[in-house]
């Protein structure tokens, strides 16, 4: 069993990369300045314990996106006085990860206001998908994604975020772009990242009367429905506070109903695993779960399994 703990920020820049057949060779890292975008660390079970094996960086060098493996921890890799070589490089060309722009999207502003969040693809687990069938899955999420947004921009609700269009560079989109919210459900209950039961225990920074928010989720719930989507990744990072309103973000998993859930990103503890459909059942048992969350409920009173 393998096991990636992330770190950084994906929501840096990635600007479209060649994709040449005769992609060019990556540099030397320890004589070439290089921005790192993303890492992971990643662990394997040995004998009954995780134990440390690697770590997975992204990186840019000029206007080329790389993946690469380092063995040294994800503290000991950065920007700077770094002393070891990377391994493994792969460059990772923009068709993986940038779709291109369709003229009946909508662009985003350009500058873009303050208080926008861009949303970037995650790269990190491009090495699983690199030479394979499913090579340009990312890319292919990402116009999934802005696809479902194009549909709720034309069908707006007050607890679904608001989508204001794609970034696009070279013809290609590069972020999507909505506005920004104060903080997630999660970061004000949870800061420390507990475990589901063991915060439940322990929650905070959320008053017993948060029925009237939990409400409007549902409502934007039934609003996704009434457009035969569904969310299927509920859970409490993907809960934004905006003042006292709750708003319903990440539509990355979002798929019409009945559609298969193969393949698609759920996050562990928030979901059912037996469940393999998009069902609007699947919100609702979500939201299910985070109101006894948010309440204090015992462990057994949760659906889902750790």
């Amino acid at each position: 069993m393998n096991v990636e703990i992330e770190h950084g920020n994906s929501s840096h820049e990635l600007p479209a990369s060649s994709a040449n057949t005769s992609p060019p060779r990556a540099p030397d890292l320890l004589a070439t300045r290089f921005e790192i975008l993303n890492k992971s660390e990643a662990f394997e079970e040995v004998d009954g314990k995780f134990q440390f094996t690697k770590t997975l960086v992204v990186y840019r060098d000029g206007k080329h996106i790389y993946h690469a493996v380092s063995k040294a921890r994800s503290s000991e890799v950065s920007n700077l006085g770094i002393n070891h070589q990377l391994s493994t490089q792969l460059l990772i060309p923009a068709t993986a990860y940038s779709p291109l722009f369709v003229p009946t999207f909508t662009r985003a502003p350009d500058p873009l206001p303050s208080n926008t969040y861009v949303k970037k693809p995650s790269l990190i687990s491009y090495d699983r998908i690199h030479g394979g069938p499913l090579e340009n899955s990312i890319a292919d999420d990402v116009l999934a994604e802005v696809r479902v947004c194009e549909l709720l921009r034309q069908n707006p609700h007050p607890n679904i975020a608001r989508y204001l269009g794609c970034q696009v560079l070279d013809g290609r989109i590069v972020g999507i772009c909505f506005a920004k919210y104060e903080k997630t459900l999660m970061e004000a209950v949870n800061p420390p990242g507990f475990m589901k039961r063991m915060s439940s225990a322990t929650r905070q920074g959320v008053s017993n009367h948060h029925g009237r928010q939990l409400d409007g989720i549902e409502d934007g719930l039934k609003h996704l429905h009434s457009l035969k989507l569904v969310h299927n990744d509920l859970n409490p990072s993907n809960i934004m506070m905006d003042g006292r309103t709750w708003v319903i973000i990440d539509f990355g998993s979002c798929r019409y109903e009945g559609e298969s859930l193969d393949g698609v990103g759920r996050t562990y503890e928030w979901f059912d695993e037996a469940v393999h459909s998009s069902l609007p059942q699947n919100d609702l048992d979500a939201l299910r779960e985070i109101r006894n969350w948010l309440e204090g409920a015992p462990s057994d009173a949760f659906q889902f399994e750790e």
